[in-house]
C-alpha cells in the first residue's frame, strides 16, 4: 500500500480561510469602534479558528496565539514606530503574528518553518502595498491560505483522521 498523498488542493479550506481573514479584518477595522487594529487581529484569529476547528487538534490554541502575536506586534508598533513607516509596521506585525502561529503549527506539520516567511509576505503585502477595505484582509488570506492548505495536506505529522479524533 502506498503512503503517498494524492495531488490535490483543498479549495474549500482556501476559500474559507480567505473569507474568514477578510471578514475579521473588515469587521475589526471598519465596523467596531475603539481600537480597530487590535480588534482586527482578535477577530481574524477567531474566524480562522472557526475554519481550523475540525481540521487541526486544539484549534483554540491558534486563536489565542494569533491574538497575542497580533497584539504584541501592535504594541511594538505604537511604542517604536512613527506613523509614516507603514512597511515596517506591516513587517513587524506579520513577524510577531507569524511566529505565534508557528508555535501552534510546529506541533502539527513538518514544514511549519515556512509559515513565518509566508505570513510576513502575505501581511506585509496586504497591509502596505495593497491597502484597502477588503484587500488588506483578502490578500494575506489568499497567500497564507495557500501555504496552510499545502502544509495541512502534504506535511502533517499524523494522519488527518487521527488528528480529528484527538480534538
Amino acid at each position: 500500500m502506498s503512503t503517498s498523498r494524492k495531488l490535490s488542493f483543498d479549495w474549500a479550506l482556501w476559500f474559507l480561510w480567505i473569507m474568514g481573514t477578510t471578514l475579521g479584518w473588515f469587521i475589526g477595522a471598519y465596523v467596531l469602534p475603539g481600537f480597530p487594529a487590535l480588534m482586527s487581529g482578535v477577530l481574524i484569529s477567531m474566524f480562522q479558528w472557526a475554519v481550523l476547528y475540525k481540521r487541526i487538534p486544539k484549534a483554540w490554541h491558534w486563536a489565542i496565539a494569533s491574538s497575542i502575536g497580533w497584539a504584541v506586534g501592535w504594541v511594538m508598533i505604537v511604542i517604536w514606530l512613527p506613523p509614516q513607516l507603514d512597511f515596517l509596521a506591516g513587517l513587524l506585525i506579520s513577524t510577531t503574528t507569524g511566529i505565534a502561529q508557528w508555535l501552534v503549527l510546529r506541533k502539527i506539520v513538518y514544514w511549519s518553518g515556512w509559515w513565518i516567511p509566508v505570513s510576513i509576505v502575505g501581511w506585509t503585502t496586504g497591509l502596505t502595498f495593497m491597502p484597502g477595505v477588503l484587500t488588506s484582509g483578502a490578500l494575506p488570506g489568499a497567500i497564507t491560505g495557500i501555504a496552510l492548505t499545502i502544509l495541512l495536506h502534504y506535511a502533517p505529522k499524523e494522519p488527518l483522521q487521527e488528528m480529528q479524533t484527538s480534538i
